[in-house]
């Protein structure tokens, strides 16, 4: 009963995050070109220090977490990159479900394959209607990606498909670097694994705004009060989300159970505030894709 509490409240810090990111991102006051490096940047130093802090203000990594948490740093790099690209080149909704299948799939191959584990019937049966509500949630982005595709020829539209496998593979090794990590040190170090991802993706994101904004960079990270609410509630969302995530990892054992409940929730929450908060359209295929979401979660929960 614990697990299950604490993998609803991971769902909604998770969401949380979500939701404020996109009020973040519309709030922005600074140039659109380095928004996304400028919350990057201040991102991953919050969920740093916030993660420092939860651990007792300890930070002593072994020379294993240290190598996972610098290839996890890659990974989220690398994310971030190709998603913009992805999502600037094609469709946003090929490229969502690129990155929400990613998460599932990648996952679900390191544990059966590198791990030796196991799922029932009806878990794998789970996880592909899992997948099968990602493409309903996403089946009206994904009609108005065509309409958008011919608007983005001159975008080099032909590296969208290689945009979008790598947004699927760098999600997936994300998760899979951490679980990897937390197996090898016995649930242990959550705290410097996560330190170390995102206080190195953070020098990256300030790095690129430099080299971005010259002479500017500075003002780049000036906020308006209602920005930084809104990044400050998605940051603490976020710290005490992902520090949960390697928690239950511990309790779950099943990261590919796990990280379908994952993404699958947190999608299906997001259509939610996106009907209640933003007005927008709830389609039947939006609903449908709901309803699979939590048949999903009820079949992996079993």
């Amino acid at each position: 009963m614990l697990t299950v509490v604490l993998v609803g409240i991971m769902l909604i810090l998770y969401s949380f995050q979500t939701l404020f990111m996109r009020l973040y991102s519309d709030k922005y006051p600074g140039e659109a070109s380095v928004s996304t490096y400028v919350y990057t940047a201040i991102y991953g130093v919050s969920i740093s220090l916030i993660s420092f802090a939860i651990g007792g203000f300890r930070f002593s990594p072994s020379p294993v977490t240290v190598m996972y948490g610098v290839l996890n740093a890659l990974a989220l790099t690398v994310y971030n990159y190709a998603l913009i690209k992805a999502t600037t080149t094609g469709s946003y909704a090929v490229a969502n479900l690129s990155m929400l299948s990613g998460g599932i799939l990648v996952s679900l191959f390191q544990f059966v394959v590198f791990y030796d584990g196991f799922l029932t019937l009806l878990q794998y049966a789970g996880i592909a209607v899992m997948l099968l509500s990602f493409l309903f949630i996403n089946a009206d982005g994904l009609k108005a990606g065509k309409a958008q595709n011919s608007e983005k020829k001159a975008k080099k539209r032909s590296l969208f498909p290689l945009y979008c496998a790598m947004v699927f593979l760098a999600n997936g090794l994300y998760g899979a670097f951490i679980y990897a990590q937390q197996t090898a040190m016995q649930n242990t170090q959550r705290s410097e694994m996560v330190i170390i991802t995102y206080m190195l993706s953070a020098i990256v994101g300030f790095i690129v705004v430099l080299s971005k904004k010259r002479g500017q960079t500075l003002s780049s990270f000036r906020q308006t009060r209602i920005s930084s609410i809104y990044l400050a509630i998605c940051c603490l969302s976020a710290a005490a989300a992902l520090n949960l995530y390697v928690y239950v990892m511990t309790l779950v054992k099943n990261i590919a159970v796990l990280n379908t409940i994952d993404n699958g929730g947190i999608l299906a929450i997001s259509a939610i505030y996106a009907y209640f908060i933003f007005r927008e359209k709830m389609t039947p295929s939006k609903l449908t894709g709901i309803v699979l979401a939590i048949g999903s979660i009820v079949m992996l929960s079993i």
